[in-house]
C-alpha cells in the first residue's frame, strides 16, 4: 500500500516585538504545495524545529489534508530538523530530554496518535512552491497546539492520553501497534457506559503522593480494565491503565512532559 507523504521545511524566522513567525513549506503528492505561518512567543527555543511539528499537528489533526482522525499507519512524516526524528525515537525508548522541552511539547502527537508513521529528514529545497503557488497562508498560533492531544468525550469531558497510557493499553489489551492502540481506545471513551471507582484510602494516598493531585480510577461495568486519570485546568489526564491491581507500579513520570 501506498504512503500518505507530508513533507514540511521550516524555510524563514521573522522576529516581531512580542512574537516571531516560522514560515513552513509544506507538500503531499507531487503538485499540492503550499505555506503556513507558525507564531511563537520570543522564548521558544529552536523555533524552527518546533514550527515543523507544530505544522504536522495542524495539518492532519486540525486541516485534516487527508482524513479526518488519521493517525500513523500507511503515513511518512519528511522532516528537514533532524531534532525530531530523534524526539520521536526517544520517547520510543523511553528516554528524555529536558533540554529541548518546547520540542516535546509541541511534537506530542508525533509519538502517540503517529507513533507508526515512518519519519524521514531530507535537506531538498527543490519542491518548494513558487509565489504564484502560494495564494492564502494561514496563521497557526503554536500556544493553541502544545501539549498533549485533547479529545472530546461524551462520558468524561476532555481528556487527554499520555504515551504510558497507550504502551499498558497495548500490553493488557493485546492491540498490535499504536495505530490500533489510539483507535481503540478512543473508541472505548466515546461510547459505552463508564463508572468512577473508589479506591481504598491507603492507595488513594500512595496515589495522592505519585501523581501530585488526587486521581480518578474509572471503568467500564462489562470490562476489568481500570483507567486512572489526574485531573488538569480543563481536562482529565490519561497516565495509566491497569487490570486488577490498584497498586500496580506505574513508572511514568507526569512532571516530565504533560505541564500543561
Amino acid at each position: 500500500m501506498a504512503l500518505d507523504t507530508l513533507t514540511v521545511y521550516a524555510a524563514s524566522k521573522t522576529e516581531h516585538s512580542d512574537h516571531l513567525v516560522v514560515r513552513v513549506y509544506w507538500m503531499t503528492g507531487k503538485n499540492r504545495r503550499k505555506a503556513i505561518d507558525v507564531s511563537f512567543p520570543l522564548s521558544c527555543h529552536d523555533c524552527q524545529a518546533a514550527a515543523e511539528a507544530v505544522a504536522i499537528r495542524y495539518l492532519l489533526s486540525e486541516a485534516n489534508i487527508f482524513n479526518v482522525n488519521r493517525t500513523g499507519l500507511n503515513l511518512k512524516l519528511v522532516f528537514s530538523k533532524g531534532a525530531i526524528k530523534k524526539m520521536a525515537k526517544n520517547a520510543a525508548n523511553r528516554k528524555s530530554s529536558l533540554n529541548n522541552r518546547d520540542l516535546y511539547e509541541y511534537g506530542y502527537p508525533i509519538y502517540t496518535r503517529y507513533a507508526e508513521a515512518q519519519i524521514e529528514v531530507s535537506k531538498d529545497k527543490s519542491w518548494f512552491p513558487i509565489q504564484e503557488e502560494i495564494t492564502e497562508v494561514p496563521v497557526v498560533n503554536s500556544q493553541e497546539l502544545k501539549g498533549i492531544e485533547k479529545i472530546d468525550t461524551d462520558s468524561l469531558g476532555v481528556i487527554a492520553i499520555t504515551r504510558h497510557a497507550m504502551e499498558k493499553y497495548g500490553v493488557h489489551c493485546g492491540t498490535i501497534d499504536m495505530n490500533t492502540t489510539w483507535k481503540n481506545i478512543n473508541r472505548r471513551f466515546k461510547s459505552g457506559k463508564i463508572e468512577q471507582i473508589e479506591l481504598p484510602s491507603k492507595v488513594f494516598v500512595h496515589k495522592l503522593k505519585k501523581y501530585g493531585s488526587a486521581p480518578e480510577v474509572w471503568k467500564h461495568p462489562d470490562n476489568p480494565l481500570h483507567y486512572v486519570f489526574c485531573n488538569r485546568t480543563n481536562h482529565k489526564l490519561l497516565v495509566t491503565v491497569f487490570n486488577k491491581d490498584p497498586d500496580e507500579l506505574v513508572t511514568f513520570n507526569p512532571s516530565l512532559y504533560n505541564k500543561i
